[in-house]
């Protein structure tokens, strides 16, 4: 570099000594921001080397070796350990001149100009366009993992840009929003090149003059939008009839004499109370309370501090008989909760064991004291329910629970069959199936397409009437059913409104009272939730030219609006709540308008594109950019993969394929994976490797050489969540994977094996886990261990641990409270179990008991006995058997070994290198 000294004369300074000066370093001339980037992102990373294809190296998975050098995942189980921190993705990043640096706010998650893999993950970082015919001959799908709210909607980590009444900034063809990638045009300087179409737009007269005043530069504390990847717009001008309001909660506790003789109705209130005494309860916002059996009973506030009741008795024509504002009470303040938690404990008493027998009171919600409805109907009115908390809420939105014990068998919505009649056939088949809608050119994971044009129905049901009011009002329902030993419910009529609003759902078969501390917990969970999520979500994809979005996979299908599938609207989204985009570059070589484009390698962008309302009922709106480079090789490709968010885009097309079944498929969902597996690995095989003198053992990318054993783990998941012969608890657990983030479905697919004790002194790391694999537990030299994927958590205790019991499981109990913070956000409270039994142990133990059934007890032989040979008239005495469930749940969690689904890690490895080597 050249510089002018003090004296006039022009000196030569080194590169090297100029940088490490600590000199602000000027972005390119055609860039509005002068925030350097990591490496493939825009910028120079200058701890990248420049490298050409040969340089690329491969890894090699030897399965005749070692069990223990097979590689595994080593990284940690929370968020930052699975998606890196920004730091280390951005180490040359320099703050410019009247910028603060970027590692000076350890909160900010934002600090590229692409959006952090938490919120926008893409399972490729390199597409290759050219030659067209070689890209489309490549297995690999391109999607995009959209997590909007991993932060939660009410973080201040993302910069807020203030727009001052004014709609933000968007280009007037494509209209995508400003983003980082917007460059200078150069054609004329006052005006911005759109990074999706390469379209002018007008700088407006506010934004150049403060990009003069900085020197042609955007400053992160004015214009973030221009810096970030991930930024928040003010968006109150969106929406002008808009009037902020706080979203409000609504618990509707079924009180009919079945969920009262089962203690279901007292637990439940007994939990809230439990939830509302909780002195760290973060929840700000308003809190009502109905009960329901044939008729709704409504609680009203008065001014005296106490509660009066109101009965809706219509449930065929239900309205809402009480001002929704006047029916809730602020917990935030100490005087409505002490109002809530003293109509809960009246409620309780009302409705415990004690007082069941008791004639009703005129508290009671079945109370009639007119006698005007002594013959009327009995039964349970969950429709009626439903529709008047949905319209107490539909002014502020929120959050309705519903706690079900019983069918639904009265009123509006009873019979959920007959309301199905004569709607779409796109609706009836979400209503059986709940997956997304998914386009004729979908990969072959994916469910069979659905119509563009959907047939006009004949009349409306009432599922997809209140659907379109919660999407309308942004509420979301979430259902927590309970149904005692011997009642049936169908999970898939009361679920389908919680899965397809955004909602949550628990299921507690054959409840008793017992259930109360996993309830307890659950409740308090969902209030964190409900307190950190976006309401009334408006969700947008866009690709720049040269992309276009394939389908969506999410709980809910795509606007009807959206013909790619690329938008769609849901009331609520909660931070661990993930939609995935499978994408598909354009390779039609037909247009000369996109030459330059092809022949500069110009990156592709996508930008997600978010309205919604946040906990205090502000209008934003939430944007995050990425964009994909281009390569120019298949190997380059390969070693631009990411392999955490390919396995979750191949899970989830497993689970709709799943959900929805092809009537003449001849393949399963996991044998899918398999097949991906193979021609992934075959195609690296043959377009990477210029050499064919490799010994016996399976070479892969660096990138890919987890993928057999995520391949396998996932097979074993698929079947433990999908195998059940309850086909409603199935079909619970697939929904579940198909919202869940990628940090959560990667421990899902590796448990973590814990040895214990573990630190547990303040600040204390996790320890260090080992392979998950039967032999490291029941022979470990650890006295107890702990075993968790993010769904359970399972305690075992050796032998060797009898003596110091009580001290082990206190160490566990604080051990998997550092595992649910670290696992944050999670879908749901992870419960704590024991696993008494191992198939290792009771092999010991038969083994022990057929040496001792022919000994005497002084332990000689018995007349006539044969010790020691295999005495197959001889009846050993009966031991505890694994039972096929166990050994279910086993299998997933000690994914290394031999399970009854699958086979070991080592044998599926020589298994997946004899395919491949089958296939070249």
């Amino acid at each position: 570099l050249a510089s002018t000294s003090a004296s006039g004369k022009l000196s030569t300074v080194p590169w090297s000594s100029w940088k490490k000066s600590g000199n602000a370093i000027m972005a390119p001339a055609g860039s509005p921001t002068r925030k350097a980037t990591w490496g493939g992102q825009g910028g120079y990373n200058q701890n990248q080397k420049k490298r050409g294809d040969g340089d690329i190296s491969y890894s090699t998975i030897d399965a005749e070796g070692h069990p223990e050098k097979l590689p595994r995942p080593l990284a940690g189980i929370d968020a930052e350990a699975v998606y890196g921190s920004i730091e280390e993705e951005s180490p040359c990043a320099i703050a410019g001149p009247g910028k603060s640096s970027p590692g000076s706010d350890r909160g900010n998650v934002a600090r590229e100009k692409n959006a952090a893999r938490q919120f926008l993950w893409l399972s490729m970082e390199g597409v290759l366009l050219r030659p067209p015919e070689l890209a489309a001959s490549l297995p690999l799908p391109l999607a995009a993992v959209l997590t909007p709210f991993a932060d939660s909607a009410d973080c201040t980590s993302l910069p807020i840009s203030d727009t001052k009444g004014e709609e933000p900034l968007r280009c007037t063809r494509c209209r995508c929003y400003v983003n980082a990638h917007f460059k200078w045009s150069l054609k004329d300087s006052s005006k911005f090149q759109c990074n999706m179409c390469n379209h002018t737009v007008e700088v407006p007269e506010n934004i150049r003059e403060d990009l003069t005043n900085n020197g042609q530069v955007a400053d992160e504390s004015v214009h973030p939008e221009l810096v970030y990847g991930s930024v928040d717009f003010t968006a109150s001008c969106l929406e002008e009839d808009t009037v902020p309001s706080v979203p409000s909660v609504c618990y509707a506790i079924e009180t009919s004499c079945a969920a009262v003789s089962s203690g279901f109705t007292a637990s439940v209130l007994e939990a809230l109370e439990h939830v509302f005494e909780d002195e760290q309860l973060s929840l700000e916002r308003s809190v009502s309370v109905v009960t329901y059996d044939d008729v709704v009973t409504f609680y009203e506030p008065t001014r005296s501090g106490r509660w009066r009741t109101v009965l809706m008795t219509d449930v065929h024509e239900p309205f809402l008989p009480v001002a929704a504002q006047c029916m809730a009470v602020n917990v935030v303040s100490e005087e409505g909760r002490a109002m809530l938690l003293e109509l809960l404990a009246s409620l309780r008493q009302e409705f415990s064991g004690a007082n069941m027998q008791s004639p009703p009171t005129s508290l009671s919600p079945g109370s009639d004291p007119f006698h005007l409805d002594s013959e009327g109907e009995k039964g349970v009115a969950t429709g009626a329910v439903i529709k008047t908390a949905v319209e107490a809420l539909s002014v502020s939105g929120g959050d309705v629970v519903l706690f079900q014990a019983s069918a639904p068998s009265l009123g509006i919505g009873s019979d959920f069959e007959e309301e199905m009649e004569g709607a779409s056939p796109t609706s009836v088949r979400h209503a059986a199936s709940l997956s997304s809608p998914m386009s004729a050119k979908s990969s072959s994971l994916a469910s069979p397409a659905s119509p563009t044009k959907t047939p006009k129905a004949k009349k409306s049901s009432f599922p997809e009437e209140m659907h379109r009011r919660c999407c309308r009002t942004g509420v979301a329902v979430s259902c927590v059913t309970a149904p005692a030993a011997g009642t049936v419910l169908d999970l898939q009529q009361l679920q389908w409104l919680p899965w397809r609003t955004g909602g949550d759902v628990l299921h507690l078969p054959s409840f008793t009272p017992a259930n109360l501390p996993f309830l307890s917990s659950n409740l308090s969970h969902w209030a964190k939730k409900m307190q950190a999520s976006a309401y009334n979500c408006v969700v947008r994809l866009r690709c720049s030219k040269g992309l276009e979005c394939k389908n969506l996979i999410a709980n809910w299908p795509a606007a009807a609006s959206s013909e790619d599938q690329s938008a769609f609207e849901v009331p609520r989204l909660s931070p661990d709540t993930s939609v995935t985009f499978v994408l598909r570059p354009d390779l039609n070589t037909g247009d000369d308008e996109d030459w330059p484009r092809y022949r500069d390698r110009q990156p592709l962008c996508v930008q997600a594109a978010v309205l919604y309302s946040n906990s205090k009922g502000e209008r934003l709106l939430r944007t995050h950019t990425a964009h994909i480079p281009v390569v120019n090789s298949v190997r380059q490709v390969y070693h631009n993969l990411n392999i955490q968010p390919l396995m979750a885009v191949l899970i989830k097309q497993a689970v709709i394929a799943a959900l929805a079944p092809e009537p003449n498929a001849k393949t399963l969902p996991r044998d899918m994976l398999l097949e991906i597996c193979l021609q992934v690995l075959s195609v690296y095989r043959k377009k990477c490797l210029d050499y064919h003198n490799i010994k016996k053992c399976l070479v892969t990318s660096k990138r890919l050489n987890l993928m057999p054993l995520y391949v396998l783990t996932a097979r074993k998941l698929l079947y433990t969540m999908a195998g059940s012969e309850d086909k409603a608890s199935s079909h619970e657990n697939l929904q579940r994977l198909l919202r869940m983030p990628i940090h959560s479905l990667m421990l899902a697919l590796y448990p973590r094996v814990y040895p214990l004790p573990a630190p547990d002194h303040e600040g204390a790391d996790l320890p260090r886990s080992t392979p998950a694999m039967e032999e490291h537990v029941a022979k470990g030299s650890s006295p107890a261990y702990l075993i968790t994927n993010g769904l359970g958590m399972w305690y075992h205790q050796l032998e060797s641990g009898a003596d110091q019991s009580s001290e082990l499981r206190e160490n566990a109990v604080k051990l998997a409270e550092r595992i649910r913070a670290e696992l944050q956000p999670s879908q749901a409270w992870i419960p704590l179990t024991e696993l008494t039994r191992l198939p290792t142990g009771l092999a010991q133990e038969e083994a022990i008991a057929a040496k001792t059934a022919d000994l005497t007890p002084s332990g000689r032989p018995r007349f006539g006995s044969r010790t020691g040979a295999q005495n197959s008239g001889a009846r050993t005495p009966a031991s505890p058997q694994v039972s096929w469930q166990e050994k279910v749940l086993l299998s997933s969690l000690f994914v290394e070994d031999d399970g009854v689904t699958e086979m070991g890690y080592s044998e599926w490895v020589k298994f997946i290198q004899e395919q491949v080597g089958f296939m070249m």
